[in-house]
């Protein structure tokens, strides 16, 4: 393999589309084919696998990781691309380099992307991952093509008619949406899936916004290794509803985390569960950085802490910020480190603010976010 553009994913991660289509892993959105057994093993991922083990990027495919790695910063390739990766993410050290067919290997890891079905409307997202955002994206002059189902959902019951006899080895399964709790099908699909694999092996991973979450339901998964529970937060306050887009009070959002904080501290039920938080580092929120910390450390350790640099869309990005407002995140950020200098996101923030900002994407992040104030009837008072 080459080391400086061979990625897992699409070797053993099969990666699941709302759209009944299959990707190349959880970072991109190109259509590789039908969910059909043999659209695993198309011309599209023989292609894909054969550049990868030769030394050759697919810049606009794989273009969030090629993107971070250019900037130097820590992409998702990075990440599952190590020891340490690979036995966090596939259960084993030997995985890797025992399933680099070009054709088809085993499938350690799914990526579900089970539907686009949310209440949330995130500034930072948009229809494909949100069918609340589709009046908003009308009313801003986008097109939204007729072709598209504002409901997608991943149809289960075909999906495991035709992958469900190659399961037997998965060791885990990462969860999202959309928001994965308002769709009931995310539930049929793990008691289904117990027919094809012993659930007692797999750690599940599900991200959401927690606005829909029933914490009594997830007694359901009981008989999975481990259910890690990451909550999307992305800012504290008065920021948070303004950045979600959704009616949802910082108020709510905390009772909400300080009920799955008390059912996973009170041992009374039968479940292996973690609770995790993260967020998008962007332009909204960089100088919220501190008061997110301090507030996600009321409930979980560090490790537990994940605030990954938003790659898209190119106007949120933090580094196009004004000098002032980097210099103030900066700040921040470096008080964060001196605390915790073992976190691994702080040094990808710090590069992140030592770019250079582009002029054209400071304009339009004005335009562009003053047109959807004026949509939704928002303001925000950007004066840290």
């Amino acid at each position: 393999m080459h080391k400086d553009t061979y990625c897992p994913m699409p070797f053993v991660t099969l990666s699941v589309n709302p759209n009944n289509w299959l990707s190349r892993c959880m970072m991109s959105n190109h259509n590789m084919g039908t969910i059909a057994k043999e659209g695993w093993s198309n011309d599209k991922f023989q292609k894909l696998r054969t550049n990868m083990l030769n030394g050759v990027w697919d810049e606009q495919g794989c273009s969030s990781c090629f993107y971070k790695e250019k900037n130097g910063q820590t992409s998702r390739r990075n990440k599952w691309f190590s020891k340490q990766g690979e036995e966090k993410y596939m259960g084993a050290t030997n995985v890797y380099e025992n399933n680099l067919s070009i054709k088809r290997n085993k499938i350690k890891h799914l990526y579900m992307n089970f539907n686009n079905i949310c209440n949330f409307k995130c500034r930072m997202c948009g229809p494909h991952f949100s069918n609340a955002w589709i009046p908003d994206w009308k009313k801003m002059g986008y097109e939204y093509s007729k072709i598209q189902n504002p409901k997608q959902q991943i149809d289960v019951d075909k999906f495991l008619q035709e992958f469900g006899p190659e399961l037997g080895g998965l060791h885990g399964i990462w969860v999202t949406g959309g928001e994965p709790f308002m769709d009931n099908s995310v539930f049929d699909f793990f008691n289904k899936l117990k027919q094809y694999v012993d659930p007692k092996q797999i750690k599940l991973l599900i991200t959401t916004n927690a606005s829909k979450l029933d914490v009594s339901r997830l007694e359901e998964l009981r008989d999975y290794l481990r259910t890690q529970i990451h909550v999307s937060i992305d800012a504290t306050g008065d920021l948070y509803p303004y950045m979600r887009g959704y009616n949802f009070t910082w108020e709510q959002v905390n009772d909400k985390i300080r009920q799955l904080d008390e059912w996973q501290r009170g041992g009374d039920h039968k479940i292996h569960h973690t609770l995790s938080l993260n967020g998008t580092y962007q332009i909204y929120n960089m100088c919220n950085l501190e008061e997110f910390y301090d507030w996600c450390l009321g409930y979980v350790g560090i490790d537990y802490i994940e605030h990954r640099i938003l790659t898209y869309p190119r106007q949120l990005q933090a580094r196009h910020a004004t000098e002032e407002i980097k210099q103030e995140a900066m700040r921040q950020v470096l008080r964060l480190q001196k605390r915790y200098p073992e976190h691994e996101y702080f040094k990808d923030i710090i590069k992140e603010l030592q770019h250079d900002s582009i002029e054209t994407q400071q304009k339009y992040f004005v335009e562009w976010s003053t047109k959807l104030d004026k949509v939704r009837g928002e303001t925000y008072d950007y004066n840290w």
